[in-house]
């Protein structure tokens, strides 16, 4: 059922239905396109090591013909019954022996008539000699296509690694281009497919169809050369089976690539899966559903079975049948043979050279059987990898694009700011689209305008939902509004350069961004060239100091991935510390003070009060302490501007503002 039965069930928990891409035509663009661009830097070394497999491949066909001259040379065997008495050639056809004279097979074997010292053959002078020097040719001829394979085989590993290092590179370049939209949207296991298991994919399957193709036409023209010089009929069978060769893979090739889709598909899922688990790790052993999630991977890694098994049955099926043609075309051409020799036509060194050639010309027709399925799936694999090489990049400089002003001398306004995410926050690469419709986007921002004067703070406050992270994201150019602008001392932030925009803003995110390393390395971050008294001062201004001193190795404490030795308090100061070492010009924060205890808290806002004197600042607090310190006050509900001004102002609003600071203060 596996094999030959209907297509088996896919749509499971995690792996959303597969959507094939439209045939374009020709897929040699695609392939043309990366073998220029990464193979062709390394094209002398490619070069090199295909002449080294061409070379190498023929040594089938030199030891055959040392075999040849071993036989009809050296080990001369030529029956003295081979010709009759008149010197007349007897034919394979002729009649085995005459009714009315006597009887034609000899009636004493020719093993007996060696045993009684017959002559049987007539030897060259010296033949042990020459049969000693092919032997020792034979060995040299070993020695020599060893070291062309060694030095072949380490050709291809530079160039191997090389165009996997260069893709590896350019992805890892363009994944740190794409805008927060994509990330938000394709799950971090599935970017590690594209970057590993694709690229590792594209690699194997493009050295294998350059080295391997190189291998097989190399055999297959040196062998048909072979037998058109020895015998051109038998080179005439040979060429009778190529196109059923070519009939068998046509009729299978659609059902190849659809599984190698389906295949790589899974594989992007299960990465996706064993990355999400990886980050729920507490919840699930919390909620006890270890059994659950086994049975929902158990599930893709069957899926994934069942496909590599139908497409290992397909193979298979087409090995065997281009194999019975191979020894039929074989037993042909052995026949035909074996009766040349019979006739006196071949001698039996030369049937054994013409024989050993077919047999090895038919082995590299068998591996281009197996290069259509390494055809298809570099296809696969290379478009995977496309879609997000040319993944258009949201976010770019304008050519026009000017510096930031420092110091920021009029402050920040703006302007009828709206903003929606685009359906399922994102059009999903072909492979990962959904078959259901898009959802209809809601506006997560409508209308907004505000104005922030230099060197003043404004704090944004809210029920969860309202957009205030999705405004910050703006304000540091995460993401591009549909509608609208923010102007910075009256230049457009999308007129301004994104280098210096990055360098003059500090952001400190809701959820801390920890690295695995030291806490020295993960303050610097955001500035590696900081002095280890900048370091501590920042960490002095976002209460960290006296912790760091405790820990056994202070700032050279390592700390786990995503700062799992650390607290949620702890790795929000931390997040802090980073923002303030680089003295930004405006400093955006995320609700950053969430985890904290209000001692702490208070100590952060007072050590803000006086570091970011006569600096601009925009923050999301729902800690009314915060927002007192603040300068202004703006409220979003359902992404409109519902309040705005002083403290005292809305106070006397009575609105969202005023019954929080009830709740917080009675």
């Amino acid at each position: 059922m596996i094999f030959n039965g209907p297509d088996h069930h896919r749509n499971y928990q995690y792996r959303p239905p597969l959507i094939r891409p439209k045939e374009k035509g020709t897929d040699w663009p695609l392939y043309l396109r990366f073998i220029r661009q990464y193979a062709w830097p390394y094209r002398w070394s490619l070069i090199i090591c295909m002449i080294l497999v061409a070379i190498n491949s023929n040594y089938v066909y030199v030891i055959s013909y040392l075999s040849r001259l071993v036989v009809d040379n050296i080990l001369v065997i030529s029956s003295s019954e081979a010709v009759d008495e008149q010197g007349a050639r007897r034919s394979i056809t002729a009649p085995d022996r005459d009714l009315e004279g006597p009887p034609s097979r000899p009636v004493v074997g020719m093993g007996k008539k060696i045993d009684m010292g017959v002559t049987t053959s007539v030897r060259p002078p010296e033949a042990g000699r020459k049969l000693l020097l092919l032997a020792i040719c034979y060995m040299l001829t070993q020695c020599c296509f060893n070291t062309i394979g060694r030095l072949a085989a380490r050709r291809h590993i530079v160039v191997a690694q090389g165009i996997m290092g260069r893709l590896r590179e350019d992805m890892h370049r363009k994944v740190m281009e794409l805008s927060m939209s994509y990330h938000q949207a394709m799950s971090p296991g599935r970017l590690l497919s594209r970057i590993l298991s694709d690229v590792e994919s594209v690699q194997l399957e493009m050295m294998a169809l350059m080295i391997s193709g190189t291998h097989c036409c190399s055999m297959i023209l040196t062998g048909t050369a072979i037998l058109l010089f020895v015998e051109w009929r038998m080179a005439i069978v040979a060429a009778l089976v190529m196109p059923l060769y070519a009939w068998m893979y046509h009729t299978k090739r659609p059902r190849i690539r659809a599984l190698n889709q389906e295949l790589r598909h899974t594989n992007a899922c299960l990465y996706g899966l064993v990355s999400q688990k990886i980050d729920a790790m507490k919840a699930i052993q919390a909620y006890a559903r270890e059994p659950g999630e086994e049975l929902a991977f158990h599930r893709l890694v069957a899926c994934f079975f069942r496909d590599a098994l139908k497409v290992q049955w397909i193979s298979s099926t087409l090995s065997c049948k281009a194999g019975i043609l191979a020894h039929l075309c074989n037993c042909t051409i052995f026949l035909y043979g074996g009766k040349m020799v019979l006739d006196g036509d071949m001698t039996l060194g030369r049937l054994i050279f013409v024989q050993s050639a077919t047999v090895t010309l038919f082995q590299p027709v068998l591996e281009f059987s197996h290069l259509s399925f390494v055809l298809q799936r570099l296809r696969i694999s290379l478009l995977r990898v496309a879609g997000v090489l040319d993944r258009e990049v949201e976010i770019t400089d304008d050519p026009n694009a000017v510096e930031l002003p420092r110091p920021i001398r009029h402050g920040i306004e703006v302007r009828n700011l709206a903003f929606t995410y685009p359906a399922a926050k994102l059009s999903r690469e072909v492979d990962e689209s959904s078959a259901e419709p898009p959802i209809p986007p809601e506006p997560v921002l409508r209308d907004v305008s505000f104005s922030v004067p230099a060197g003043t703070w404004l704090c944004i406050m809210g029920a969860s939902g309202c957009g205030k992270t999705t405004l910050l994201h703006m304000l540091s150019r995460l993401y591009v509004p549909q509608k609208g602008e923010i102007l910075i001392d009256g230049i457009d932030l999308q007129k301004i350069n994104l280098l210096s925009l990055r360098k003059a803003v500090g952001v400190v995110p809701q959820e801390a961004q920890i690295f695995s390393g030291s806490m020295k390395e993960n303050i610097s971050y955001g500035f590696p060239d900081a002095s280890n008294e900048q370091i501590m001062n920042a960490a002095k201004a976002a209460q960290m100091h006296d912790f760091i001193l405790e820990m056994k190795t202070q700032y050279e404490t390592l700390i786990g991935q995503k700062g799992a030795s650390l607290s949620g308090g702890q790795r929000q100061r931390l997040s802090l510390a980073r923002a303030l070492l680089t003295d930004p010009e405006l400093l955006i924060l995320d609700d950053c003070t969430s985890a904290l205890d209000a001692n702490t808290e208070r100590k952060i806002q007072e050590t803000l009060a006086q570091i970011l004197v006569g600096k601009t600042a925009i923050m999301v607090s729902q800690r009314v302490s915060m927002a007192m310190r603040c300068h202004k006050i703006l409220v979003l509900e359902d992404g409109l501007v519902k309040e705005y001004g002083t403290h005292r102002e809305l106070l006397q609003k009575h609105g969202f503002y005023s019954k929080l600071f009830s709740q917080q203060t009675e």
